[in-house]
Parts: C-alpha cells; structure tokens; sequence
C-alpha cells in the first residue's frame, strides 16, 4: 500500500533540462536553498510590484503534485500581483533540477524543503515570523500543515487540502489499517496549528474529494469560514 501511495503522491513532471534552463535558470528571483541533508533545491522569490502600506508579508508557496516550480511560475506570480505579497515558492527534493540531479521524492525530503524555505526566510533574510504566510495545494498541504504544527507563522491558507495520502487514495477505514505506510497525515496535526488556518476547496474535486477539505476544517483551532 505504502508504494501506491507513494506513486500517486509524487508524479513529477517528466521534462527535459533544457525546459528548465529556458523557463527557470535564468531567472533574477531564483535562488538555491539547502537543506539539513545538504540537498540543493531551487526557488523562486517573487517580490510584491504593489505592497500592502505596513509590514511586508511574505508568502511560503508549497505546490500540488503533478507540478514542480517550472510549470507553475505564472500562477505564483499572479499571486504575487493579487496578494500584494511577496511569494517564495520552494521546489521538492525529487522535483525538476533536483531530480535531473538524481534525488527521489518522498514525505520527508519534501518537509525537509520545506525547513529550508522557512530557514531561508526567517533566518536568511531574517523576516519575522509573524510576517510569514503559509500556503499548500493538494500535496503542498502535508508539508505545510505539518511546518505550521511546529513553528510560528502568521496564518496558514489550505487550498483543497488532503487528510492523508491513504485517506485520498484509499478512505479511513484503510489510513488506519495501513497506518505505518500512510504519509501527510493532516488529519492528525492541523488541531497542533496555533495560527489562523483559511481552508478553500472545490466541491467537485475530483482528485482530492471536499470531504478531506471539510474533516480538517472542523479540527482547527483558530478557522477562518470555508469557501466551498
């Protein structure tokens, strides 16, 4: 079971270096972050055109699966433009030039991607925590709930979120029976998260079923209201 999760949780894009070195490489705002195990991982720091008056917010972008930080660089710009907030969005262990270079994905190496891009930003650049922003899509939601279960943040926003990787694949019954194999098991931290937690999730999802979207809301401490 631990395999079939595992594949569905981590297809990443099968594209040619060249891809890259024409969309990503020669980017200003890219810069090379390293995590505890020394593994490179690029990212990309889109700074906001149009800040908001006050503190400089700063947004920690975790992608969904099937993507890596090439194919979706308009999305996190335009995010960047309607947030009016600064987007660091961090590449996977595993994913685009880290696994041209040879490194597997998995739940671990994505959260320690992850502590990398916060480390970048809080103790790099030194912003505050509280001026941290946190943001995960389908996948991205595992190591961006279980980043904000451990540190501080401003807020956290979930973006059709899963409970686990059993309970997407799977259901209950089989995340608690196979539960050595399941991975991001949200469903187990997102009460641990002391910040306010926005959850959006689409009610046709075919791929992560609302139901995961709805099951978290209801363990958060500090909710904002849904948008089904």
């Amino acid at each position: 079971m631990g395999s079939i999760i595992s594949t569905v949780a981590f297809p990443a894009p099968e594209l040619p270096k060249s891809f890259y070195e024409n969309r990503l490489e020669n980017r200003p705002d890219l810069v090379w972050l390293t995590t505890k195990k020394g593994e490179k991982i690029p990212a990309c720091h889109i700074r906001a055109r149009h800040p908001l008056p006050g503190p400089r917010f700063t947004i920690i972008y975790s992608h969904g699966n099937a993507e890596d930080i090439g194919v979706h660089l308009e999305f996190i710009e335009a995010l960047a433009e309607a947030s009016c907030c600064d987007v660091l969005s961090y590449e996977y262990v595993g994913y685009s030039l880290s696994k041209l270079a040879g490194a597997s994905a998995s739940e671990k190496a994505c959260i320690r991607s992850i502590d990398a891009a916060y480390k970048y930003c809080t103790q790099n650049l030194r912003i505050l925590p509280e001026h941290v922003i946190l943001h995960g899509r389908s996948i991205g939601s595992g190591p961006t709930v279980d980043l904000a279960s451990r540190v501080e943040c401003r807020g956290v926003m979930l973006q059709s979120p899963i409970e686990s990787g059993a309970r997407v694949v799977f259901n209950t019954t089989v995340s608690y029976v196979g539960y050595p194999f399941d991975i991001f098991r949200n469903y187990e931290k997102v009460s641990k998260i002391k910040a306010p937690v926005a959850i959006m999730h689409g009610t046709a999802d075919e791929v992560v079923p609302c139901d995961n979207g709805r099951a978290l809301h209801k363990s958060l401490k500090m909710p904002f209201d849904p948008y089904w």
